[in-house]
């Protein structure tokens, strides 16, 4: 009788005892994370596959080298992001609801954005400080494309005067810079307030921040037409 050998569940080694898609997404989520909270060259092969809780050896089966790992990460931030830029880009299309309005809800979409995965706000971050080719990959990748969909919805508020006339490129910097920072850090206002509240809550007031503080108020631009602002008087 002719013997069989039993390959069931036996594994090469390097690769995960599991489908090989559901190792992929765990390297990726696990260097997402190393990425962002490391860099890219203090980050190591072995300490990602150690936090995905898989052999070394797979992350060079699956993706080649550290860099194409790093590439695989910014690709799957790019397609999170795609349903929200394609909402920002409708949104440019929808000119009969007040660009008031619709920045509004540009600013809770955004928040919502980086809420939604806060260590892609963490990568952009460390990712910018080292600069190189890894910052071009990101911006071409992930900073550009929020830029462009952004944009026109700023220059549509300008000559409304819903903003005030400035730099768009610095306007859309330090908001992009407001969010991707303050998503990863809110538990810090638990030490600074007594009436720390839930993730809902700051998301909520993380927009009303942005709102409050870059979309003009009306009465604001009837004061400083040759009114009283602060107790000094305005030229008209």
């Amino acid at each position: 009788m002719q013997r069989t050998s039993k390959t069931t569940g036996r594994r090469h080694p390097g690769r995960p005892n599991r489908s090989e898609t559901d190792g992929a997404l765990l390297l990726l989520q696990a260097a997402q994370s190393t990425f962002a909270n490391h860099g890219f060259e203090a980050a190591s092969l072995r300490q990602i596959a150690s936090a995905a809780g898989l052999d070394a050896a797979l992350v060079i089966h699956r993706f080649g080298s550290k860099g194409a790992l790093w590439n695989a990460v910014i690709e799957r931030q790019a397609l999170y992001l795609a349903p929200f830029l394609a909402q920002f880009e409708e949104l440019q299309t929808q000119t009969d609801t007040p660009i008031q309005s619709r920045l509004e809800t540009v600013f809770r979409q955004m928040v919502a954005m980086i809420f939604g995965e806060p260590e892609c706000g963490m990568l952009i971050a460390r990712t910018s400080s080292e600069r190189g080719d890894k910052l071009k990959v990101l911006a071409d990748k992930l900073l550009r494309p929020t830029r462009d969909a952004l944009h026109p919805l700023f220059v549509e508020a300008v000559e409304a005067n819903v903003i005030r006339k400035q730099s768009l490129e610095m306007l859309n910097f330090i908001i992009l810079n407001a969010v991707t920072m303050s998503v990863p850090c809110w538990n810090v206002l638990g030490y600074l307030e007594d009436d720390f509240q839930n993730q809902e809550q700051i998301k909520e007031r993380l927009a009303q921040f942005l709102i409050i503080n870059f979309i003009e108020n009306p009465q604001s631009r009837i004061s400083r037409k040759g009114k009283h602002v602060c107790g000094v008087k305005t030229k008209g």
